[in-house]
């Protein structure tokens, strides 16, 4: 086998990749010493150094309460924002439990699917490929079936007539809370830090709470 010309090709290659790593510059890295409590995000201009922000909003639009994470992935963020949303509505006097929550593919996980809590319809996966499954492998109706693992579960739930339904109003509960940052010109914090930035971001969240108000009124 070590003549065989594959493995000496294999052999000759892995010490030349060890030759070339160890002859590398060594990765130069380097603090931010403007804001050390951003990380790095991606974003759909790309990456930057930032915050992962969070919002649970009613059906009215109005940000129940806001987070600022350092978690560049939300599917950790799930219970944390149930536990504040319900702190929230408890501090505002709300008895009404919450009815069900929306959350796109981002928290989906076993753990968050079956994690105590109201009722919730979390994505699997994107809404397009959401759509091209259910028209794949059409329609479901009543509960999932007993032997149903967590996702094949939801899965089911979003192929009902009733689950595409409740999950298309996310769009225009939580999305025009997060528009209103790009209609007034929030492209960026203002302030550094994390305790800072919460503030800031508590801030805009009233902002826009005092305006839906205002127009409903």
């Amino acid at each position: 086998m070590e003549a065989d010309p594959k493995v000496v090709a294999a052999v000759a290659a892995t010490a030349a990749a060890r030759a070339t790593a160890q002859e590398a510059t060594p990765t130069a890295f380097k603090a931010n010493v403007t804001d050390p409590d951003s990380r790095i995000m991606s974003t759909t201009n790309g990456w930057i150094r930032g915050y992962n922000v969070q919002a649970a909003v009613n059906q009215h639009q109005i940000i129940i309460t806001g987070k600022v994470s350092q978690d560049a992935n939300d599917v950790g963020l799930y219970e944390p924002m149930v536990e504040a949303t319900g702190a929230a509505l408890h501090a505002a006097g709300v008895t009404q439990p919450v009815g069900l929550i929306l959350a796109d593919a981002g928290y989906w996980s076993e753990d968050n699917a079956t994690a105590a809590g109201p009722d919730r319809l979390i994505a699997t996966q994107k809404s397009h490929k959401l759509r091209a499954a259910a028209r794949e492998l059409g329609t479901t109706t009543g509960p999932p079936p007993d032997d149903a693992t967590p996702l094949e579960a939801m899965e089911h739930r979003l192929r009902t007539p009733e689950g595409p339904a409740a999950y298309a109003k996310r769009s225009h509960t939580v999305e025009p809370a997060f528009a209103f940052k790009t209609n007034h010109g929030y492209q960026r914090f203002r302030r550094r830090g994390l305790t800072a930035v919460e503030s800031e971001w508590s801030l805009i969240a009233t902002a826009h709470n005092l305006g839906k108000l205002h127009r409903a009124s």
